[in-house]
């Protein structure tokens, strides 16, 4: 079977089960640049080496979204051999790209109070104003915000209903004033549905992944914040978190990671800015105490 109508049979298969849209967007990308690289040739014909070569051409990308099209690609193989399609999963076979290690450098109190000033000052500052509240309040993903509904708020808990990787959903508590600030937002679009998108684009249309970064770093940009992004937010939100008493298990439901890793590496920054701030603040070293010796 030639490789694009497997393609079109996986990406139906994985709609009807409701995989998210984000999910189904990142499997369009990637197969649509491997049928660009293969043209299209029956998937029992392809060969391992050629996945190596077209991996290896992708050198315009992070290593993290190289590790994406690996699993992605081997999602695909897998489901293919299990239809009869091919005979192996020759993905199994590559090892996939080792993602690099970025440090993580949370933005400061100074520069979320510039953006949240220049949100105030927004065309849209009733939308923009809840978007960044949300985002520092709560570290939600990009994607997780861009699929929130009107439904997904409720008023009575002050809780917002999230649904995350695999469409696993968590409940997550937000502030008095970011709850206030959303709805403000959606007191001012008039008469709304419970599946309406939380969040509008500048045509009112459901915001996308792109337009928020496209908001956000132009946020950044009016209050002479010169790096962010969406994701930062969430980065932000986690050390901040650990830094003033949260627990390590309680974030991870919060930011609903599967496992502790990603978790801790939040606490071993806040951990070293705890052991620097002790360093510069402690009145033993500050006051420059002795102990005294008793004979």
């Amino acid at each position: 079977m030639l490789l694009s109508d497997v393609i079109n049979q996986f990406i139906a298969e994985r709609k009807a089960a409701r995989y998210s849209p984000h999910t189904i967007n990142d499997y369009n990308v990637t197969f649509k640049k491997l049928l660009q690289y293969l043209s299209d040739v029956e998937i029992s014909s392809v060969e391992k080496k050629v996945i190596i070569e077209f991996m290896a051409s992708q050198t315009e990308i992070s290593a993290k979204t190289l590790r994406n099209y690996h699993a992605n690609l081997s999602a695909l193989w897998r489901w293919a051999v299990q239809q009869g399609y091919c005979n192996e999963n020759i993905i199994s076979q590559i090892q996939p790209p080792i993602a690099e290690k970025k440090a993580i450098v949370p933005l400061s109190r100074e520069e979320i109070q510039a953006i949240v000033l220049s949100a105030l000052h927004s065309d849209n500052h009733l939308r923009d104003s809840a978007i960044i509240l949300l985002l520092v309040d709560t570290g939600i993903r990009a994607s997780e915000l861009c699929g929130l509904k009107i439904k997904d708020l409720n008023q009575t808990t002050r809780h917002i209903i999230v649904f995350g990787k695999g469409r696993k959903e968590r409940q997550i508590p937000i502030s008095q004033t970011t709850f206030s600030s959303i709805l403000l937002y959606i007191h001012s679009r008039g008469k709304v549905k419970p599946n309406d998108p939380l969040f509008l684009s500048n045509t009112n249309k459901t915001l996308n992944k792109d337009q928020l970064r496209n908001i956000i770093c132009k946020l950044g940009e009016d209050g002479k914040v010169t790096r962010v992004y969406p994701h930062l937010f969430r980065h932000t939100f986690a050390i901040q978190f650990l830094r003033n008493g949260g627990t390590i298990y309680t974030l991870q439901q919060i930011l609903g990671h599967t496992t502790l890793d990603m978790v801790k590496r939040y606490l071993a920054i806040a951990q070293v800015d705890l052991d620097r701030d002790h360093l510069l603040a402690s009145p033993v070293t500050r006051w420059h105490l002795q102990a005294i010796a008793i004979n």
